[in-house]
């Protein structure tokens, strides 16, 4: 019974107690009275108490540090705190770092002794500066918190720095980060480094973390990945919500949403709300992954109760569409407004919607505007977008062209279209804005590049108009017809009017019924007069063939061509109206020729010689655009004069024939030179041809 109390006593000292349990400059005093040990194992557990006191009354730090253990803990006697304090107390004032420490926390937290700051930080400065990592860590940690004392990162730092040459690891992070992002310090990669590798030395996995995520930002992936997996491996929680995130976005590592769910099922029953959002998603959405409405809600929930702002998003969705639970607005409601309390800019965006649209709340176009102005600012691209409309119909707000402007600049720096096209059109008229045609021209012209419709067209009138730029009908026509191929009505029925116009029935029915199924007025209207002057000439032809069968008086043979004919020409104008494999046809047809032209135009406007011989080819042959020699000349006169021999050649004849050019032999004879002192044979050969003609 002796022989176990007393090893209790002793074991209730811990290792780093009876390690600097004593003055600073004397380290043989614990062994000392380690020493004298054997002698006292044969006394009662009254006789030695009654030793300790008797020695510690006398003192001994040893036996007041060894009694105040024994009140603290109840070791053989009642728990007497306030009594454990005193001794605590009395080996603290001969100078020993441990008990001054554990004086210092009574003080600072008014237990076992009434709270008094200022003497607490008297007994934590003097545990301190005896190399007490624990006391100079937390002097740090309350200067660096402000923790009831003001605010001081210099004094703050210090005892970190200290503490960190001592072995604290916590402390060693500290500083590592210090020097890592450079606070109140310059940054130092290489000290940075040195202290998160000495942190990682003794194995924790928080360091292990510190320093994968230092690797990863250095670009050392291998090290970062298999830093991550140790810490993970030891359980940390951010390390596994993190590393199952890699594998989710297939960032530093291959994707793999087995691997995610794996890291994050152990993160997420650690209560790792990231991990469990990512859950909800897993469960929600992967290919991998058994997809599980109900599990995908029940993580989601546990991520919704740490008020998790992006999973009270998800899950409002759920319950405002009824996937995987009963549909239920309210709750979704209260969920985006919740998120959106948070500055959650989708939260915040949709329950603008609502109030736009009316959707479980009263239609409140002022309330809607104030959370779309949070969405916006919050970067959300379709708020800043439907922001600037509001400024532009006055819906909830007065209205401001440059407000308008505005929002659609920034929701068009994040690749909104839409915001994109609403800009260019402001900046031709300079509204909103400073006027500048080339601006919106080159946004427009991206646009179309992007197969975007209304842009398209846009630029098909501005190449007609030539108000912006020069007027070029070429370019015009092919930009309506992308316009109309991507099925923007408008243009659909304007490409059909030009058609009609040009009396080519079957092509301009294709398009304007294609403009009339999306319920342009204009073009049903056009239909119906192409559908009754049809009506009124097969009427006509039909009197027609009544006449011849009056006149030939039972000709039989004639009655019978002339009907024969009248069913021909019938056929012939119900072929005009088109069917959906002719339009198909069509369409696909007309995209091969057209997808590049346009692109080809730019490039001979550029100067490029070649696609200035081939646009000049086009013009020539008048297949595809307005057959036109005077512009097919010039641009093989441009396409020549940077030495180009095939339009040296083409010129040649274009002088010999007197296409787009008067005829000029003497021209014609310098071309075919130049393109023959290069060795060209079909240069030699229209020289020879010259010649022959000029003898």
């Amino acid at each position: 019974m002796i022989k176990s109390f007393f090893l209790i006593l002793l074991f209730s000292l811990n290792a780093q107690a009876l390690q600097i349990l004593q003055p600073k400059n004397d380290y043989k005093i614990v062994k000392q009275q380690l020493g004298q040990s054997s002698t006292t194992q044969s006394l009662s557990s009254e006789q030695l108490l009654t030793q300790l006191e008797k020695s510690a009354k006398s003192g001994n730090a040893r036996a007041q540090f060894s009694l105040a253990n024994i009140h603290q803990k109840g070791i053989n006697v009642k728990a007497d705190p306030r009594l454990a304090f005193y001794w605590y107390s009395q080996v603290a004032k001969q100078g020993y770092p441990n008990a001054q420490f554990i004086v210092a926390k009574d003080y600072h937290q008014g237990i076992n002794a009434n709270k008094d700051l200022e003497v607490a930080l008297q007994w934590y400065e003097k545990s301190a500066e005896q190399d007490f990592v624990d006391a100079q860590y937390q002097l740090a940690t309350m200067y660096a918190l402000g923790d009831e004392v003001a605010i001081d990162n210099t004094r703050a730092y210090e005892w970190y720095e200290r503490a960190a040459q001592l072995g604290h690891e916590q402390s060693q992070l500290i500083v590592a980060k210090r020097y890592d992002f450079g606070i109140d310090v310059a940054k130092n990669p290489i000290l940075a480094k040195n202290w998160y590798e000495k942190a990682v030395k003794q194995g924790g996995a928080q360091a292990q973390y510190y320093l994968a995520n230092f690797y990863e930002r250095e670009g050392s992936v291998n090290k970062a990945i298999n830093l991550y997996k140790m810490s993970a491996n030891q359980g940390f929680s951010v390390a596994q919500s993190y590393l199952a995130n890699l594998y989710y976005q297939g960032y530093l590592v291959n994707q793999d949403d087995a691997k995610a769910f794996y890291w994050a099922l152990l993160a997420g029953n650690q209560g790792d709300v990231h991990a469990q959002f990512l859950l909800g998603l897993l469960y929600r959405q992967s290919i991998q992954i058994k997809r599980d409405l109900s599990k995908a809600v029940d993580w989601y929930q546990k991520a919704v109760d740490q008020n998790y702002a992006q999973a009270q998003y998800n899950l409002a969705v759920l319950y405002l569409k009824g996937t995987g639970v009963k549909k239920d607005i309210d709750r979704a409601i209260a969920l985006f407004k919740k998120s959106a309390d948070q500055g959650y800019a989708k939260s915040q965006y949709a329950l603008a919607q609502r109030y736009l649209r009316g959707e479980g709340l009263e239609q409140d176009e002022k309330k809607a505007v104030e959370w779309l102005l949070k969405a916006a600012e919050g970067g959300h691209a379709l708020a800043q977008y439907t922001l600037a409309l509001s400024y532009k119909l006055a819906q909830g707000v007065e209205k401001d062209i440059e407000q308008e402007a505005f929002w659609y600049q920034k929701s068009a720096n994040q690749g909104n279209l839409e915001a994109k096209y609403q800009l260019a059109l402001l900046l031709i008229k300079g509204q909103g804005v400073e006027k500048d045609t080339a601006k919106a021209l080159s946004i427009l012209l991206g646009l179309s590049d992007q197969g975007h419709p209304s842009a398209q067209h846009q630029l098909y009138k501005i190449y007609s108009q030539g108000e912006v730029v020069d007027q070029d009908e070429t370019l015009a026509r092919v930009y309506l017809f992308r316009a109309s191929e991507g099925g923007y009505a408008i243009a659909q029925y304007r490409l059909g009017q030009i058609y009609h116009e040009q009396s080519m029935p079957q092509e301009a029915m294709m398009w304007l019924t294609l403009s009339a199924k999306q319920n342009y007025s204009q073009a049903k209207q056009l239909l119906e007069n192409i559908y009754q002057e049809i009506a009124d000439k097969m009427a006509e032809d039909e009197l027609k063939i009544a006449n011849i069968e009056s006149t030939v008086n039972n000709e039989t043979k004639q009655i019978n061509d002339a009907t024969l004919e009248g069913q021909k020409l019938t056929d012939k104008i119900a072929s005009f109206i088109p069917d959906q494999n002719l339009i198909a046809k069509s369409l696909e047809s007309n995209t091969k020729v057209m997808t590049n032209l346009d692109k080809l135009i730019m490039n001979a406007k550029q100067g490029n010689p070649v696609s200035q011989h081939n646009l000049s080819t086009i013009y020539s042959l008048g297949s595809i655009v307005s057959k036109d020699n005077k512009k097919a000349f010039m641009l093989m006169q441009e396409s020549a004069n940077q030495g180009l021999i095939q339009s040296q050649n083409g010129l040649a004849m274009m002088y010999l024939n007197g296409i787009g050019v008067e005829t000029d032999y003497e021209k014609a004879h310098f071309w075919a030179s130049a393109s023959a002192r290069k060795g060209d044979q079909e240069g030699k050969q229209i020289l020879r041809y010259l010649i022959s003609r000029l003898k």
